[in-house]
């Protein structure tokens, strides 16, 4: 080649690498750094917290006023009576302050790896500083005594702690003819039964409104761009409703109109949810609220007026789950209160037709494996198998553009100053040899909803969370923890504190071997005509290498994995075909012998 035919492409070489460079560098910055920085906040899993003006005839309570600096957690624990909460799943503790339910640990679940660090916290009083409780109320439009709502002070009446199949009564005298008493309940594993009964001593008639709001005073660190949908939603009038925290930031509220339904917080692994009665009409919203030092938010209902004569009482049942999002878990609610879709509490997404089968697939496998890395394994090959006469029949229409390369390429030599031409003659030579350019696309296309059901499922299942593999994986939920430039360990120190480009030397083993299968399954396929194509497809087996440093490792386990089983199905289709492959070539020369020296 000549150095004038030469210079172009270098240029456009040294132009795709400093591309290349540019979009590594945004992915750390953009993504890799917020993401670490997210996923340390969400270790440190504290919860909300902001006082509200005191509310006794609106239907619920006004935007929270200012208040004192936040104390500790165990500090603002002890600001108000409590009664302790134990089940098999969770533990904690109730406030008599407002009836709130501000203090749930979860007993299965854990900050970290580590069998002795501390349960994850879910709710937390107002007082730490991030609130997050769930409280229950009453309204009454022209009434002015007092009725209780998130800052009344309830008296225990009945009951020492709250466990399985062992209440608490609560009790609430206005002191004008309305007395409140509040039974609470809860199973063995997340759902807390609220049964109010209001009795109307006085003399004149009241009508009265239940109500209920989980409130949250801070938004979770969000990754940008993680797969899993965090915020608030619901199943309200039939339909799945979301309201991401950034836009009750910018005003945005959603209020609808609702026969049953449930609604609450969702984060990637927990969700707490209010459960009004089912055979009830109520009033949603979702919103935000200015509180000092930042927002807060609240999902809420208003159920229907109850006129309550003189000597008269009413009852009303509400619920609220707070725990994990194990799919189990949620079916079994959902089956045994008749509610609607509260599986949709887990971000499924929009292939989600595909996602739960997918998901009740790997459950199945870890069934029968006992490991669900290997169960994930497993999975791989059996959605490999079911594909593969997509990827033949993909094989063989590339196969024939292939062979078709002389002549295509002798059209655009032929017509090079004529493109329109060029076009023409190429439609004339597939309609000749009965090919068409796109069909070896469309078994490929056909492929990507499963994968990408694939990737959602590893995304969102709480399954894989603190879930070993072997070797050095001890929670597939996490990156790789070791890296290339310490040799695996073997020196001592950390590459990824080094600023700036610490994130970006954080290449694990895992996805150092996803690179290499990358680069392997590229040399089971044509190469690119174009140098400076070339050169790009050379770069990213280890862009990509660089760039799942920072997926889970049970990600990046699966793609290598898959890359694998998709070198293998290469393999297969290439003898099945009788086209020559980089693996039989390979061996070929390992058992050739050197040609003698002349």
């Amino acid at each position: 080649m000549q150095p004038n035919q030469q210079q172009p492409d270098t240029k456009n070489f040294l132009i795709a690498i400093i591309i290349s460079l540019a979009i590594l560098f945004g992915f750390q910055t953009f993504w890799v750094e917020p993401q670490s920085k997210a996923l340390l906040a969400q270790q440190k899993a504290a919860s909300p917290a902001a006082p509200t003006t005191p509310s006794t005839n609106s239907a619920l309570p006004a935007a929270p006023a200012a208040t004192s600096a936040p104390v500790s957690r165990t500090q603002a624990l002890a600001l108000s009576q409590r009664i302790t909460i134990e089940t098999s799943k969770v533990k904690g503790s109730l406030s008599t302050f407002g009836g709130r339910l501000d203090d749930i640990n979860l007993k299965d679940h854990r900050l970290t790896i580590d069998p002795n660090s501390p349960n994850i916290e879910l709710l937390s009083p107002q007082a730490s500083g991030r609130g997050y409780f769930a409280f229950f109320g009453w309204a009454a439009d022209g009434y002015t005594g007092a009725i209780p709502g998130p800052d009344s002070i309830w008296n225990l009446v009945s009951g020492t702690a709250l466990a399985p199949n062992s209440p608490i009564v609560l009790e609430f005298d206005n002191g004008q003819g309305l007395k409140f008493s509040r039974k609470i309940e809860v199973d063995n594993e997340y759902l807390f039964t609220y049964t109010d009964t209001v009795t109307n001593t006085s003399a004149a008639a009241v009508n009265l409104k239940p109500y209920g709001a989980v409130r949250r005073y801070y938004a979770p660190e969000i990754i940008k761009g993680a797969a899993s949908y965090e915020g608030a939603v619901g199943i309200l009038d039939g339909k799945l409703t979301r309201l991401r925290y950034r836009e009750m930031d910018k005003g945005k509220a959603n209020q609808t109109t609702s026969h049953g339904g449930w609604l609450g917080f969702s984060d990637t692994y927990w969700l707490v949810a209010l459960i009004p009665n089912q055979n009830e009409t109520i009033q949603t919203n979702y919103k935000s609220m200015g509180a000092a030092g930042g927002q807060s938010y609240e999902t809420s209902f208003v159920g229907q007026g109850t006129v309550i004569a003189p000597g008269q009482s009413t009852t009303h049942t509400e619920r609220v789950y707070a725990g994990s999002k194990k799919v189990a878990e949620l079916n079994h609610y959902q089956e045994t209160l008749g509610l609607d879709r509260f599986d949709n509490a887990v971000d499924w997404g929009v292939l989600w037709f595909l996602s739960k089968p997918v998901y009740w697939l790997m459950l199945f496998f870890t069934s029968k494996i006992g490991n669900i890395g290997l169960a994930m394994l497993a999975m791989t090959v059996v959605v490999k198998t079911v594909t593969f006469p997509l990827v033949y029949q993909s094989y063989k229409s590339f196969a024939k553009l292939r062979d078709l390369g002389p002549k295509m390429k002798e059209l655009q030599e032929k017509y090079a100053n004529d493109k329109e031409r060029s076009q023409q003659e190429m439609i004339k030579l597939y309609q000749v040899e009965k090919i068409n350019p796109v069909a070896g696309c469309i078994p490929m296309l056909l492929q990507m909803p499963i994968f990408l059901a694939l990737f959602k499922v590893l995304s969102i299942s709480l399954e894989l969370r603190h879930a070993p593999f072997y070797g050095w994986i001890d929670d597939l939920s996490a990156k790789d923890p070791t890296s290339l430039f310490n040799l695996f360990g073997l020196l001592p120190f950390d590459p990824t504190a080094i600023p700036l480009i610490g994130v970006m030397l954080g290449i694990g083993a895992w996805p150092l071997m996803y690179g290499v299968s990358m680069w392997l399954l590229q040399k089971m396929q044509p190469t690119a005509t174009d140098p400076v194509q070339a050169r790009v497809f050379a770069l990213m087996p280890w862009m990509f290498a660089v760039i799942f440093a920072s997926f889970s490792s049970g990600l990046v386990i699966y793609y290598t994995w898959s890359n694998l089983l998709t070198i293998v199905q290469q393999y297969v289709i290439a003898k099945r075909s009788g086209n020559s492959n980089p693996i039989d070539e390979f061996f070929a020369k390992l058992g050739k012998p050197k040609a003698a020296a002349e």
